[in-house]
């Protein structure tokens, strides 16, 4: 039987959105003179220390680079959707690509975002750039169209701690690790618990919920069982809150290990002066926000030419990932040329070597990134943090 011309062309277009409208997609968010940049983060609830910080970074990159002449002739417009829960998150991420059409999409959004997106972006082939997320979830399996940048995964979060803590620990100590039950700690959890085995540590892991502020029950735990150091997976404010209660409880002379999540100044006044100099940590960038650094110092000085008085712990590590990490995406779009469509940027982005803001004009507060066809993760470097003369520091 002949299938009339109508009743094909109906099936073509049947199967053209089964497919998720990929022909259109592939070129969508792209005119003459724009390219529409979608990104989503928590601008409320207990993340919104990242997601609020990242679409200021990325807004400040993405005007910068406006200013300078856009990409290749193209001005970004940057269209940003809050998103604190995993629902939030995949309904974002859908309104993004399939209403707003983006040409390319930024996860602002932790681990327990990029988990909650990851399946949904994988399956719709949009360029993805996971900003902050270390879970597994968002990198397994390999997508050939989602790349990661500053923030370092779980395996190498979990031996930077173990480098960091085996400073202070002798082989055969017991190690308390406190983590949250969120997705981002319960990601480098999962690495971390078999790293310090294998160096000859012993864990003892408590857990806290979101948000805690009260950590009796797993100090008094590390009490009883004679840590020598206390590595934490959660923010810097339920980070503060452990180690301001922590000499009460009789936690007195041990070693607290922070991992970039936790290392903000702001949680410096939490904790009190007397409580710094026990405290260590790890950084995914070259410069905290208060160094004196040329990088950094030119960085708070645009920061706050457009945004105006800091408040306390601004900018932080995500105002600073999310401008740089947008660089590195506009590099892949200068990279693909004038053709742009979703494969040409994959491509070209997969061909980035040691990029960097200042190639297109920006601040370069971040590592270099490399990707290649098979390899997303553009950043490995990690810095170690300390706290000195009141602020911390990155020690390279």
């Amino acid at each position: 039987m002949i299938m009339s011309i109508a009743r094909r062309f109906a099936l073509i277009s049947a199967l053209g959105l089964f497919l998720g409208g990929s022909v259109a997609a592939n070129e969508q968010g792209v005119t003459s003179n724009e390219i529409i940049v979608g990104a989503l983060g928590p601008l409320t609830g207990a993340t919104a220390f990242m997601g609020a910080p990242g679409r200021d970074g990325i807004q400040l990159a993405v005007e910068n680079i406006n200013a300078a002449g856009g990409i290749n002739g193209r001005k970004l417009k940057l269209v940003f959707e809050h998103a604190f829960t995993p629902a939030e998150s995949v309904s974002a991420a859908k309104k993004l690509v399939e209403q707003d059409k983006v040409f390319v999409l930024l996860l602002a959004s932790g681990s327990t975002g990029a988990a909650a997106a990851a399946d949904y972006v994988r399956s719709v082939g949009v360029p993805t750039f996971n900003m902050f997320g270390t879970t597994s979830i968002i990198r397994e399996p390999f997508a050939g169209n989602v790349f990661h940048g500053q923030v370092t995964d779980g395996p190498a979060q979990a031996k930077k701690f173990v480098q960091r803590i085996r400073t202070k620990a002798d082989a055969g100590s017991k190690v308390g690790v406190l983590v949250g039950t969120y997705a981002f700690p319960q990601s480098t959890l999962k690495y971390l618990e078999p790293e310090l085995k294998a160096a000859g540590l012993v864990p003892v892991v408590e857990q806290f919920d979101q948000g805690s502020r009260d950590f009796t029950a797993q100090l008094v735990s590390f009490v009883r069982q004679r840590v020598k150091a206390i590595a934490v997976l959660g923010s810097f404010s339920e980070a503060g809150f452990a180690i301001k209660q922590a000499p009460e409880k009789g936690l007195v002379d041990v070693t607290w290990v922070l991992d970039g999540s936790g290392v903000n100044d702001a949680m410096i006044p939490i904790i009190g002066s007397e409580n710094t100099r026990n405290v260590i940590g790890f950084s995914n960038f070259p410069y905290f926000h208060a160094q004196a650094d040329e990088p950094i110092k030119l960085f708070r000085e645009m920061w706050a030419k457009r945004y105006g008085s800091p408040p306390p712990g601004r900018p932080n590590m995500y105002d600073t990932v999310s401008y740089g990490d947008t660089y590195i995406v506009a590099a892949a779009i200068k990279a693909a040329g004038s053709d742009l469509s979703w494969k040409t940027l994959i491509v070209a982005w997969n061909g980035l070597k040691d990029a960097r803001p200042s190639q297109l004009g920006g601040v370069d507060v971040i590592f270099p990134e490399s990707f290649t066809p098979r390899d997303h993760q553009g950043n490995k470097e990690m810095g170690d943090a300390v706290i000195k003369d009141g602020i911390w520091q990155v020690v390279r």
